[in-house]
């Protein structure tokens, strides 16, 4: 077996990840100190994020009514679960944030002399700023070319994080490690590098590729989770994971989102053989503008009662020209597929979307562990609760990425005092392509059965069952990872394997139905609700309520 090294790079802090919480903490930490070195690691291009294919908008507002309104809707989405510290800390800055974006040279839709705000399900009014039906990809670019400008910052793309290096303080045995930098692997090279910083920021995103289908992109395989787990830190609400309920269900384009706010500008919802529309049945209120998890469990229902694996969107009662101009990139894109929007109904699905937990964190970004920070869907701060109310994401990155940069600053003053030698990753050079293709096998089969037992319904019989595939799988893909050559294809597999496990453990000790976890055989909200959190402790996972 031979074995290769890679090289060793120093900056002042290493950056994880480059979607809009990312790009924003680099952006707001060299207005601060513009002297900082900084390291931007992507697993593949800038801007291969979720945040380039966030369809529907930043909802913000600024009046003190609105404010109010604005918190008390996120706090309703969370049912109960919300940390109302980080909820109005969010919204209170959103303004200043969306202010920054325009000057940016973000160009949000106006209508006449006032920006186009829209509506989106579990909103009281319209308070979304959106740039067309591509709003993420509008922010992604313009923050992308804003960070290529920074002479400061080495740019990693087609780089992957294999672990977070750590170290124990002498003077005090019991305390949790502080973070000291990453092991890096190069794919272009195949070594696995050294990287050490004053603090790593981990802005990885989210995990849908754990589910089958998943409006997410293919780098949301939970990296940045994963690795601040195995490192020490704590986790909490996992069991929450949205699924956004319209997924185009098409046999060659299988991740393309239909956004929110088509149903926000008055699309109904119809079931696949009648066509009658069915959210009467389950919020005869706001029928098709209910929260994200009640409308996706209708549609989950609706097809398990079906002979379709889909049911309908249509919006065949608003003017060509209008969707042509509101939803220009969908009705393109429907088009080329032989659905004109305007006269066609849409199948739609329901998919992972959004995971409400991630790396304990406050709004500033600090984790359990001294020098690291998590930030944007990484993080899980309690401002989305069991359920996150829609285009509240981008804003959280987008704030989170500002205070966690003032935040930061302080520790990136005080160097890193190493206690001993950081020694190098030997990479091991041995390929076995056929076992390669064995262990990869696992990714498949671990998606259908996360998407059949723990997806948008569970049961405890069945998250009993997952658990123990689960753990067999990750006991065949640990075995074969110090063995054998690491790619970035294995380093995603082991992470998602964990991230996984983290989700069905945090499903079955919630023993209610709440927000985006459903449990049938725990149908309702408990007495009281839980509080639930997942940290390392001896191998094992322990809950604190």
């Amino acid at each position: 077996m031979r074995s290769q090294r890679g090289e060793q790079f120093n900056f002042d802090v290493i950056v994880v990840g480059s979607g809009i919480a990312g790009l924003t903490y680099v952006l707001q930490l060299l207005k601060l100190n513009p002297a900082l070195k900084i390291a931007l690691v992507t697993k593949k291009s800038l801007q291969d994020s979720s945040t380039f294919y966030a369809q529907g908008g930043i909802a913000t507002t600024n009046e003190e009514q609105a404010v109010a309104l604005h918190v008390a809707d996120t706090l309703a989405a969370g049912d109960g679960l919300c940390n109302l510290e980080a909820v109005k800390t969010i919204v209170e800055h959103g303004k200043v944030s969306i202010a920054q974006l325009i000057a940016q040279g973000v160009n949000f839709d106006r209508q006449d002399q006032d920006y186009h705000l829209v509506q989106e399900g579990g909103h009281s009014e319209r308070r979304i700023y959106h740039v067309g039906d591509h709003t993420g990809a509008a922010v992604s670019t313009v923050l992308t070319a804003a960070v290529k400008q920074k002479k400061q910052v080495t740019f990693f793309e087609d780089h992957i994080v294999v672990n977070l290096i750590t170290q124990n303080f002498t003077h005090k045995p019991a305390s949790l490690p502080e973070v000291v930098g990453a092991y890096v692997l190069n794919e272009k090279t195949g070594k696995i590098d050294t990287f050490l910083a004053n603090a790593v920021v981990l802005a990885t995103g989210g995990a849908g590729k754990v589910f089958r289908y998943t409006t997410n992109p293919d780098v949301a395989t939970g990296d940045g989770i994963a690795m601040a787990y195995r490192a020490g830190a704590r986790v909490g609400g996992m069991e929450f994971y949205q699924f956004h309920p319209t997924l185009l269900y098409h046999p060659t384009l299988n991740n393309f989102l239909i956004t929110e706010a088509l149903r926000g500008e008055g699309a109904y919802l119809r079931h696949a053989v009648t066509h009658e529309r069915f959210m009467q049945r389950y919020a005869p209120e706001k029928l098709e503008l209910a929260t994200r998890d009640i409308v996706a469990r209708a549609i989950f229902t609706e097809i398990e009662h079906s002979d379709k694996n889909f049911v309908y969107l249509d919006v065949r009662h608003k003017p060509r020209e209008f969707l042509q101009q509101r939803f220009p990139t969908i009705f393109e894109t429907l088009l080329k597929l032989g659905i004109d929007m305007s006269r066609d109904l849409i199948p739609v699905v329901p998919a992972a979307h959004y995971l409400c937990g991630g790396v304990l964190a406050d709004c500033s970004g600090h984790t359990d562990l001294t020098r690291l920070y998590a930030i944007g869907e990484t993080a899980f701060t309690g401002l989305h609760g069991a359920n996150r109310l829609a285009s509240n994401s981008l804003l959280e990155g987008m704030v989170m990425g500002q205070l966690t940069a003032q935040a930061s600053l302080s520790c990136l003053k005080t160097p890193v005092e190493l206690r001993s030698e950081v020694k190098g990753w030997d990479s091991h050079s041995v390929i076995d392509k056929r076992r390669a293709s064995q262990i990869h096998a696992h990714w498949r089969s671990l998606r259908g059965e996360m998407t059949s037992y723990a997806g948008i319904v569970r049961t405890e019989a069945g998250l009993h069952d997952l658990l123990k595939l689960i753990q067999i799988r990750r006991e065949l893909i640990e075995n074969y990872y110090w063995k054998h050559s690491i790619t970035r294809d294995l380093i995603e597999l082991r992470n998602i394997t964990l991230v996984a496990e983290l989700i069905v453990r945090s499903a079955l000790h919630r023993k209610e139905s709440r927000g985006t976890h459903f449990r049938e055989d725990f149908p309702h909200h408990a007495a009281v609700a839980q509080e639930s959190v997942l940290r390392m402790s001896d191998r094992e996972i322990i809950f604190e309520d």
